[in-house]
Order: C-alpha cells, then structure tokens, then sequence
C-alpha cells in the first residue's frame, strides 16, 4: 500500500474512532441490553420476530381503558410510551421500520442480543461515512485531475465537518430514524454517481432501490426524486427498470400503514402520544402566510444558526431554536432544541453551494463526476428547503443535508480551483484557505461532540469531561 493509501486510511479509523467515542459516552462501551424494552426500536425489532407489527411492550390498562387516550389531561397520572403511536392497546412507531429490519434485528442474530441505540446509530453513521468516502474518492478519481487538497484532509471534514458528533452524545429513536436515512442517502449518491458513469438498466434498478429506502427510511427524503428522474434515461427499458423498486418499496410501505392503522397514508402522527392531541395537526405545510414566515425562519435557521462562544471547556455550544409559537410545535415550557447552522459549523458548505450555483450557470460541458455533484447539492438543498416547510427545527435534522452537501462541495471546490489553474489568479492562497476551513470545520465539530445536546457528554461521562477540559486549563 502507498503512503497515499495509507494516510487516506488512516484518516477513515480517525473518523471511525471519533465516532465510536462520541457514541460510546467516551467509554466505547456498547453492550448488550438487559432487555429489548430499553429502546424503542429494539421493542418493535422483538415484534417482528414474533410475527406483529406493534412493539413488544407491556400496555397499562387504565390507558387501554380510557375512551379517548390522545387527550394529554385524559392520560394524566397513567404511564404511557412517551412519543409512540398508540391504537387498539398497542403501541407502534411513527418512524420508519427500516432501522429495525437493517439494524436491529440483524445484529440481534449476530451479537445474540439487543445493541443499544447508540450503537446501531454509530453502525448508520460509519454506513454514511464509508458511502460518502467511496463517492468522493470514485468522483475525483472520474475527474481525472490532480487535486488541490489532500484525499485524507477531505476524509476528514466529510466525516466530521458536520453535527454528526454532536448528535451521537444522546442517541433516541428519533437520531436512529434519521441517521438510518442518511446512510441511505449516502448510498444513493454513490448510486447515482455509477449510474450516470454508465447508465445501464442493471444500475437504474440499483439507483432506485437506494431512493425507495431513503424515501422509506424518511419520507421527507422524497425530494430527492426531483433530482434523480432528470438523471434518469427517458426509455421505456429503464423507467420500468427504475420505477421497480420504488414501487414494491412503495406497496411494502403502504401495507404496513394499512396493516396498522388502517390507511396506508398514515404513518402514526395522529395517534402519538404526546403533550398535545394530534389529531388534524399539520406538522409540514407551506399553505398560508404565517407557514411562510415559519419557512423563512426556518432556513435561516439550518443556514445561520450561530455558535454560542464561552469561555469554558469546550468553548461553544449549539443554541436553542427560535420559532414563531402560532405556527411551530407548542412546548409546554416554551423551551425548544438546539440548531447549528451550516455557515458557522462548515463554512465551505456554503462556498461549494456558490460554486455549485456558477458551475450551473455556465452550463458548460461538465464531467460526469462534477454533473453528479450539482445534481447531490440540489438533492440536499431540496432536503433543507423541505424541511424547513415542518414547524420543529433540531441539529439532528441537518443529518439529512449536511453530509451529501459535503461531498459535493469536495467535488466542486476541486473542480473550480482546478479550473482556475488555467488563470492568472494564486491557487496557493486559495488551498490554504480552504485547508484552513476545513480544519476549522473538524475542531468546531469535535468541540460540539463534548458538549452534546443540553451538555450531553458531560452528564454522561463527567470524569472523562473533566480530564480533556483539564487540558486546556
């Protein structure tokens, strides 16, 4: 192995150990669980292996004896799931199943008991993290140029440029649905990518099964359909070949919802059980004005989020949302989750959308690897601009955007600096200031790990805290 080789692979098990750390609580420690009823998609894991759709959970009968359980005064003094779907005395989840059938239940058979969530969420962001080193790698590699910064710089910052460490400190069913998605995401880029190399029915067929798993692992991730029906050959040979696996995705997803509530549309949100009744709620909708200045909000959000800088071990923070309470989710408290924008976390996820927006404009003859990027950053802008039409804002969320941003702002900033060879301008300041930023994007990232949503880390290993913040004293 050459020592490129070497230093790229070394770059990957830096990433791979950092999240391994951030997931573990900086323990590694991922054992088994005593029982399946200490995670939420391990209990609906259980369900399946005994033939029903609902989680294998223990159901209070003074719940199951109430006439109207989605009443949060109804069920007050009753122990209930909190956040799961409830209908007919058993409980479902309104998130996708697909973690339990990927993840859970296979590495049930493997390990002969439940993993924790945490290390199912680290299993997904490892599956993302590879899927997106392979896209870049195979996308420079087609690019056929020399690159301006080093392969394992750019490992680094698709790895770690992101929230990504910060979400892993405090993992629930909702992280896993979400980075389940990513990686599938991930795939599909990398799919896509091979497709537009060589558009055959074989990789169409291969393309659209990534896109049904993304789609079921998140429905929001439909937007991504957008993008890849214009990539798509326009043959009777290939449309049948792609829309193939998104249809028995598609009756797979709808049976599941007929089969527990009895529409195929409904994914559970009305039978939540949570603060509020859900009945007739919208959680996602651009229809009104007042839905339009949440959508504005909302973007600015994922986009301009500011850090919250500190003087103490680890410096920054991630601050609270704020949302517009007649058009977002209504706490209780008032309180809302933490966002991090992605100029003040990965400032050349902004720079590779501007260069991606003039690549466009030029519309000049492009190489397939830098056509696949454009048509990645689209996807992952749909994806930002879809979610910001829903009334809660949260890090986790921006899983859903930031790691295909990155790998196509690795395509493009090494396309256009390349581009700029041929030119007077310096290059040499040029990669110095994007090396510069990328590694800004790691260290802020990695400090964001160590506080974790609402000081995560430091409740879950306050001895290790307290060692690493003793380093800067």
């Amino acid at each position: 192995m050459s020592d490129r080789g070497i230093s790229r692979w070394l770059a990957i098990l830096i990433v791979l150990a950092v999240y391994a750390f951030f997931a573990g609580d900086g323990r590694f420690d991922f054992r088994r669980l005593g029982t399946w009823e200490e995670s939420n998609y391990a209990s609906l894991a259980q369900g399946f292996f005994r033939g029903q759709l609902n989680l294998e959970r223990w159901v209070n009968p003074k719940l199951t004896a109430l006439a109207y359980p989605y009443d949060p005064k109804a069920r007050e003094g009753i122990h209930y799931e909190w956040d799961a779907s409830y209908l007919n005395g058993k409980y479902y989840l309104y998130s996708s199943p697909l973690p339990a059938l990927l993840g859970y239940m296979p590495l049930r058979i493997l390990r002969r008991g439940y993993p924790p969530d945490s290390f199912v969420a680290l299993f997904f962001t490892a599956w993302a993290f590879l899927a997106s080193v392979a896209f870049t790698r195979r996308a420079l590699k087609l690019a056929g140029r020399p690159l301006n910064i080093p392969f394992p710089l750019w490992v680094l910052f698709i790895g770690l440029g992101n929230v990504t460490a910060f979400v892993l400190v405090m993992v629930h069913m909702y992280e896993i649905a979400i980075i389940c998605g990513m990686a599938m995401t991930a795939t599909w880029a990398l799919a896509l990518l091979r497709y537009n190399e060589s558009p055959t029915t074989g990789r169409a067929v291969w393309l659209s099964l990534w896109l049904a798993l993304s789609i079921a692992a998140r429905p929001n991730l439909g937007v991504l359909l957008i993008v890849t029906a214009f990539a798509i050959k326009r043959t009777r040979k290939t449309i049948i070949a792609f829309l193939a696996p998104l249809a028995i995705v598609a009756i797979a997803m709808l049976w599941y919802n007929a089969a527990r509530f009895g529409d195929p549309f409904e994914f559970g949100i009305r039978y939540q059980l949570t603060h509020i009744d859900m009945v007739g709620r919208k959680v996602c909708s651009l229809c009104t004005f007042p839905e339009l200045g949440r959508f504005g909000n909302n973007v600015q959000h994922y986009l301009f989020a500011p850090l919250h800088i500190h003087s103490a071990f680890p410096f920054i923070d991630a601050n609270p949302a704020r949302v517009d309470r007649a058009v977002s989710w209504p706490t209780p408290n008032g309180m809302t989750e933490q966002i991090i924008g992605i100029a003040p976390i990965a400032p050349l996820m902004m720079v590779g959308t501007l260069i991606a927006i003039l690549l466009a404009l030029m519309r000049g003859p492009s190489d397939i690897a830098t056509r696949t990027a454009l048509q990645v950053m689209c996807g992952a802008w749909l994806i930002l601009f879809g979610l910001s039409t829903c009334w809660w804002i949260v890090a986790r969320y921006s899983l859903d955007f930031m790691m295909l941003m990155s790998v196509a702002t690795v395509v493009c900033i090494e396309t256009i600096v390349t581009s700029l060879r041929a030119t007077t301008i310096l290059i040499a300041p040029l990669r110095a200031i994007v090396a510069v930023l990328a590694c800004y994007s790691i260290v802020i990232a990695i400090l964001l790990g160590f506080a974790g949503p609402g000081d995560a880390f430091k409740r879950a290993n306050p001895v290790m805290f307290e060692r690493v913040a003793g380093w800067f004293r």
